[in-house]
């Protein structure tokens, strides 16, 4: 699937009002990217770069593990980042938004990222760059998402985003960094039928298919009949979240 930047952005603008109530893995993996970050971190930052900060799930971690003054946030959208920004007290000059792939950045001594790189175009190019600005020795943190994200999605439709591997991800990142620890999980969440998924995706910004056609009434009838056929189970339907974690360490 090709990403579109600016699709994303506008389909995180429509969600914002309705993304933490249906969020709820990623709300979970930012916990645990923040224990591994207690459990990891030995030095003290003076920056802290927040990539994806979207409604601040991680920036309450960080908020309250740092000094208000070390921390940077960016998210692709503008108005976002400047309202998670301004919610804990961090000055509108140290919100970075807009597409991390493409924007300057300053120099960091952390680096951390819940739930967002799996929207990177170009991976090994984006860790290029913010190894560049990575101090060395120091630390990126991140959750993604693997291989076996949404797989009902995909099965159903037969789109969907290109999730990586572990082993394709540590390639990605060993030109210049250490990967000190990965993690997995696996996480079925159940809804009461498919229709029910088709809202949760849609109010937590992510596009089911990964195209732009209509999703006729025909389509939707087609997808629920489908997506019935193959996991409904006592009258219930379930989606997999496949989440990765990962500390690296720059070489």
């Amino acid at each position: 699937m090709e990403i579109d930047k600016e699709e994303i952005k506008q389909r995180f603008k429509r969600s914002e009002t309705t993304y933490d109530d249906n969020a709820i893995v990623q709300r979970r993996a930012t916990a645990k990217l923040a224990r591994m970050l207690s459990a990891s971190l030995n030095y003290v930052p003076g920056r802290v770069l927040e990539i994806g900060c979207g409604t601040g799930f991680l920036t309450d971690e960080l908020r309250a593990m740092f000094p208000v003054e070390v921390l940077y946030l960016n998210d692709l959208v503008d108005e976002i980042c400047l309202k998670t920004a301004a919610r804990h007290g961090i000055p509108p000059a140290r919100c970075l938004p807009g597409d991390i792939e493409s924007l300057p950045l300053p120099s960091f001594d952390l680096i951390i990222s819940a739930s967002t790189f799996q929207w990177l175009d170009d991976p090994g190019a984006a860790f290029e760059k913010l190894a560049r600005v990575l101090k060395r020795g120091k630390l990126m943190l991140f959750s993604t998402f693997g291989k076996y994200n949404l797989r009902e999605i995909r099965l159903t439709t037969g789109g969907g985003l290109n999730y990586r591997s572990q082993d394709e991800l540590i390639d990605l990142l060993s030109p210049w960094f250490k990967v000190t620890e990965i993690l997995e999980e696996f996480r079925l969440v159940e809804f009461p039928g498919p229709l029910a998924i088709l809202q949760h995706l849609k109010r937590a910004g992510t596009n089911v298919s990964g195209d732009r056609s209509i999703w006729t009434k025909k389509r939707v009838n087609d997808f629920i009949a489908d997506y019935n056929s193959r996991f409904a189970l006592d009258g219930k339907v379930t989606l997999t979240y496949h989440p990765l974690y990962l500390v690296c360490k720059k070489k």
